[in-house]
């Protein structure tokens, strides 16, 4: 059984690098693309679905924005199974600034060269701010085109899910500081986990996902 996994926001599959999976799942990684002329988000699900083989079973798996897009996808595909890791799962589950930035459009105001800087600010931030194992920024972080990353940013915080899901996991770190886990429902705890818990706490999250990767595959 195939594996689509999409990575979260800027990150290639090297976010997943510390994750293995049972032996009879095969592993497919769904790189972002680059968002059309004011592209809808479910416009853009459709397109990244479009490598997905819909003729035998699988499951989808998605980090943070990446989770996102899983679920933007289940409008329309039927997996065996979503896995979400350290996202949300409605507006409710959303922090309040991003809720405040979708009225203000503050998020607008992010300069490109935060993205882009040959100083790498934004990488320098996040490694000090997670205190977590990372790769290397070239290695990780390879989608930093500034319009992408700007359309991606403001379709989250101006995200309105209407697709109820039932066929999820969902794993979300208690010390995850972008989407805070006291505003997460239905969610399995990962204690210690931040938003970069995938790589964090990727062996107890190998543990958990392996378990239930086995369940489904015994059906």
């Amino acid at each position: 059984m195939k594996i689509y996994r999409i990575s979260g926001l800027g990150a290639n599959d090297q976010a997943f690098k510390w994750m293995n999976f049972p032996e009879g799942f095969e592993v497919v990684y769904l790189p972002w693309l680059t968002p059309e002329p004011k592209e809808s988000l479910a416009h853009y699900a459709e397109r990244m679905a479009e490598k997905v083989d819909t003729t035998e079973d699988f499951v989808l798996m998605g980090l943070s924005f990446g989770g996102i897009i899983v679920q933007e996808m289940n409008r329309f595909l039927h997996p065996k199974l979503n896995i979400l890791i350290s996202t949300v799962k409605s507006r409710n589950e959303l922090p309040g600034f991003m809720k405040m930035s979708a009225h203000t459009q503050l998020h607008k105001l992010i300069p490109n060269h935060f993205f882009d800087s040959n100083k790498r600010v934004s990488y320098a931030m996040i490694r000090k701010f997670y205190d977590a194992k990372m790769p290397e920024l070239d290695e990780f972080f390879e989608f930093r085109d500034p319009k992408y990353l700007h359309w991606a940013i403001n379709e989250i915080v101006n995200w309105k899910n209407t697709v109820e899901m039932k066929n999820y996991v969902h794993y979300h770190g208690n010390k995850d500081v972008v989407f805070p886990f006291s505003k997460i429902q239905n969610a399995v705890e990962i204690d210690g986990g931040t938003h970069l818990m995938v790589m964090q706490k990727a062996k107890k999250l190998n543990e958990l996902i392996k378990e239930k990767l086995v369940e489904i595959g015994n059906i």
